[in-house]
């Protein structure tokens, strides 16, 4: 094999980069699967080719253009017979050409870079529309790497006050609040290589403030920038590195929020909330104000409605009657319809009412045909006592809120019909099961059940509470190694996702405190039970990947194994936060102290265990948790959209589709499915026309 006298290209930009044969190799061998006939040995004997004519064509002492060696790698194709690689090399790179200027156009730059090519065009209009950010005219001022490094900077920074020299357990000394301004450090503030913008010296004195409040800093605030100028934080320059490789490599993605918000304007990066509703026109306007502060920073949020009196009940203050739930559900509707979450999305909203309401008939056919409260997922709140009834075929009761008198019998029968109907015909309402909800709450001996999920019903939360949420993209860790013939080696790098999640874990703990909570009330209890959801994605394309059907053995226990995974190492990567950081403060008010996990796994009979699940409990007792829960699996619509891949836990759907959100249509093509046609040589523009065409349609 020849050595390449040439040791570096300049690209596109005009930066120069390492000359790598493995690139070449395997871009030929992409080209010999376009032709359905992969072959990895000859990729590399047409890659040592390509070095040959460098060498011989190409002066020693010039540093070639990329286009220069992709001219000799078409010019080796054809010379070494290979004909039909060729063409799907030439078409190839016209693509990318056509594609990259796409993609220039989308993000408004002259030339895109290494982070843009990671990404397809789709990803990039998503980003473009709802993150990168804008001046004035609503022209983009920010690339994608620009946005990765802000978030990871953003989120870098409570590592910071847990440093040796600056973090103190709590004490009694609170330092004075000092009027200091970012202009003053202005190109002061680094982390390595990393500057600190306006927003980030905000969430410095967020910090701050939030640390000695519990006296829990060495010095004032005006000594941490000092610290910063002495370059005392440059450590810590590799810790922000692993967060932004993990979105720039599109393995993790926090939820919009914090992508949003995080080095920008608002600096909220939690995406769930719960609000309390008491029967008072006062606690109702109350809530429906809180909702519209959070809309605005990027967030949802759940409510139940079920201690809202029934419709005509008599209302003693007024001498007026009521209007029910429902009515009451129309308001915050309205309201979600003209406030966009943070300029990002409509409003989202959960409405819960207990199936033992007065108006549970009226709540289930409230979304009929879609035509009402749309800013709404509405679920039943299913208590265990209307299990027994339906067994027993006995009339159940519906009690009126304020006072528990039965206002009349229903069939619970009929009842259950009526929401099985109304999930067929329209989607909703949905289901919660208090008692599933609640068998493995951690609080329930001390604050009661939890009645109230977020909006996509994923997590369920107390009143007041928040969770910030984040993503690993499964299908990223799958280690495909080219061979010859019709299949490509695939192996899953479990190690690799141990590592993710470990990373994860600490970035999603650092957004509860560098968090900007839209209420104080909300801020306290976020901090006394430090919720975080962790959880997955792409997993429809990682079965592809490993060609494992979703609904079959197989798939159910390749998934068991894989959420356990995610789920056993993310309490590991929350028992060492504790040694390190302290247990959350409700510790004292959870079961995990008596040994108990909040899931059914380590308890059910007969199940495939993969981990040391004794050994973890007993971890727990002796150092405790950071998070009082670790994982949730989202929709990820999003940041799904973003990745390039599946969404959350879900199967692949449709192969081709057309896709309609806010900012316009896109079509989408699985990627696993593309490559997989083009090993055999099938795809082209007219198999993605007949499978994006509607069957009805053809």
């Amino acid at each position: 094999m020849a050595e390449p006298k040439i040791k570096e290209i300049q690209k596109r930009d005009g930066k120069l980069a390492p000359f790598s044969l493995e690139k070449i190799t395997r871009a030929i061998f992409k080209a010999t699967e376009a032709v359905g006939e992969p072959n990895f040995d000859l990729a590399k004997q047409l890659g040592d080719k390509v070095v040959e004519a460098m060498n011989e064509k190409l002066m020693n002492d010039a540093t070639p253009k990329v286009e220069q060696i992709q001219d000799i790698v078409e010019q080796v194709l054809v010379e070494e017979g290979q004909a039909k690689v060729a063409k799907h090399y030439i078409l190839y790179r016209q693509k990318r050409s056509e594609v990259r200027q796409q993609k220039q156009q989308a993000l408004q730059k002259e030339e895109i870079d290494e982070v843009d090519k990671r990404f397809d065009l789709n990803a990039l209009r998503v980003l473009c529309s709802r993150y990168l950010r804008k001046d004035d005219q609503g022209d983009i001022i920010e690339t994608p790497k620009e946005l990765f490094e802000r978030v990871a900077v953003h989120t870098a920074l409570t590592s910071l006050f847990f440093d040796e020299d600056l973090y103190q357990p709590k004490s009694e000394i609170v330092h004075p609040t000092e009027n200091l301004e970012f202009k003053d450090f202005e190109n002061k503030l680094r982390i390595g290589r990393f500057v600190l913008n306006q927003f980030h010296f905000e969430g410095l004195k967020l910090l701050f403030n939030r640390f000695n409040k519990e006296g829990q800093v060495q010095c004032k605030l005006s000594g941490i920038l000092q610290m910063f100028e002495r370059g005392h934080f440059n450590k810590y320059e590799a810790e922000v590195e692993k967060y932004f490789a993990l979105m720039a490599n599109r393995k993790f993605f926090p939820n919009t929020p914090a992508l949003a918000n995080f080095g920008s304007y608002l600096g909220m990066g939690s995406a769930c909330f719960v609000l309390g509703i008491e029967d008072s026109i006062e606690s109702i306007m109350e809530a429906l104000f809180r909702a519209a502060i959070i809309f605005k920073s990027g967030g949802g949020v759940g409510y139940n409605f079920s201690k809202l009196r029934p419709v005509g009940d008599f209302i003693k203050s007024t001498g007026g009657v009521s209007s029910g739930p429902i009515s009451f559900m129309s308001l915050f509707d309205k309201m979600s319809d003209v406030i966009k979450q943070g300029g990002i999305r409509r409003g989202a909203s959960m409405g819960i009412l207990d199936i033992n309401h007065p108006d549970i008939e009226e709540f289930i056919v409230a979304k009929r045909g879609n035509q009402a409260l749309r800013n709404f997922n509405i679920s039943v709140l299913m208590k265990p006592d209307f299990w027994q009834a339906y067994e027993k075929k006995e009339p159940y009761a519906l009690l009126n809120p304020k006072n528990g008198t039965v206002v009349k019998q229903v069939d619970p029968q009929n009842l259950f019909n009526m929401i099985v109907y109304q999930a067929w015909e329209s989607a909703e309402p949905g289901v919660l099961f208090e008692d599933a909800i609640n068998k493995y709450n951690p609080f329930l001996e001390h604050l009661g059940p939890i009645q109230s999920t977020n909006p996509c019903g994923e997590l369920p939360l107390y009143k007041d509470e928040s969770c910030n949420l984040g993503s690993i993209n499964v299908w990223a860790f799958c280690k495909a190694n080219p061979t010859n013939g019709r299949k490509k080696a695939v192996e899953f790098d479990w190690d690799g996702l141990k590592e993710t999640v470990g990373v994860a874990v600490k970035f999603l703990d650092n957004v509860i405190d560098v968090n900007k909570y839209p209420l104080l009330e909300i801020e306290e209890m976020t901090l006394k039970t430090r919720k975080i959801g962790l959880g997955i994605m792409g997993l429809g394309d990682l079965l592809f990947e490993l060609e494992i059907p979703y609904n079959s053995p197989d798939g159910l226990e390749f998934m068991e194994k894989l959420m356990e995974f995610v789920n056993y190492h993310s309490k590991v990567a929350s028992i060492e936060l504790a040694k390190q950081r302290g247990k959350f403060p409700y510790y004292a008010k959870s079961f995990y102290s008596d040994g108990k996990l909040p899931m059914a796994g380590p308890y059910s009979q007969g199940g495939k265990h993969h981990l040391d699940w004794e050994g973890l409990k007993e971890q727990i007792k002796q150092y405790g948790l950071r998070h009082s829960q670790t994982t949730t699996n989202a929709p990820t619509g999003s940041i799904s959209m973003i990745a390039g891949c599946s969404s959350g836990i879900e199967p692949v759907f449709s192969l081709v589709f057309e896709k309609e959100v806010a900012i316009g249509s896109f079509y989408y093509v699985d990627s696993v499915f593309e490559k997989g046609m083009e090993r055999e040589g099938l795809f082209d523009d007219a198999l993605i026309k007949v499978l994006a065409t509607p069957q009805w349609k053809i």
